[in-house]
């Protein structure tokens, strides 16, 4: 046994003092004290602690803590090895409002594109550039058909009164003439779309291969 055990002993026995008072004074627990008096380094805890319950030990028996330190022996202290912890995932989690708000910019993109469709006819022209031909403060588009727009007479034909027909018919019945169109969109009040509004030349002028008329429908 080094000098450590034998000088914590002998300082308790010769003050008459029991591991339980000096368990109660000290507060460490018994079994630590008598593990440094017996030198039984395996059951003390980690070494920043032993050393500590040594220092508060000696200095209660009345002794100086520098003097024994030395005889500690630290290295046969086991560290206490500490287990790596198991990765957690946290789960993703939605919050209600980002949820709702991706909700409705998701609906409005989808709304957009049914009101862009519906809106499109296909069977009809686009509306692809302005002309000054229009009526005054009219909001128009105009486009122009790329091969006359159906069978071409060989002689003239009198324009046919086209205004309050559908564009469809209004673009049938001036094909039918040999003459190129010009269609118009204006923004005219409660009437219905692609309804036609106005025409120039009109009904009854003598039009053929040639010549341009001039169909406004409403937008």
């Amino acid at each position: 046994m080094s000098p450590l055990g034998e000088t914590l002993r002998r300082a308790r026995l010769e003050r008459g003092i029991t591991f339980e008072d000096a368990e109660r004074v000290t507060r460490i627990p018994r079994k630590y004290l008598e593990a440094l008096e017996t030198e039984n380094y395996g059951i003390l805890p980690a070494p920043v602690f032993a050393r500590g319950f040594l220092r508060s030990y000696s200095g209660y028996l009345g002794l100086d803590p520098g003097e024994l330190l030395p005889f500690f022996p630290v290295g046969h202290v086991e560290e206490p090895t500490l287990e790596n912890l198991p990765e957690v995932n946290e789960p993703r989690t939605w919050n209600l409002s980002g949820v709702v708000a991706l909700a409705v910019v998701g609906g409005l993109i989808l709304l957009v594109i049914a009101l862009y469709s519906v809106g499109s006819d296909d069977d009809s022209p686009d509306f692809i550039t302005d002309t000054d031909d229009a009526p005054a403060g009219a909001n128009e588009d105009v486009v122009t058909p790329e091969d006359g727009g159906g069978v071409v007479p060989v002689t003239g034909s009198a324009m046919p009164e086209i205004v309050g027909q559908s564009l469809e018919t209004a673009v049938q019945l001036v094909s039918q003439t040999g003459a190129s169109y010009v269609i118009v969109g204006v923004r005219q009040g409660d009437v219905a779309v692609n309804q036609i509004v106005e025409q120039s030349p009109a009904p009854g002028e003598t039009v053929g291969p040639g010549d341009t008329v001039t169909i406004y429908a409403a937008r």
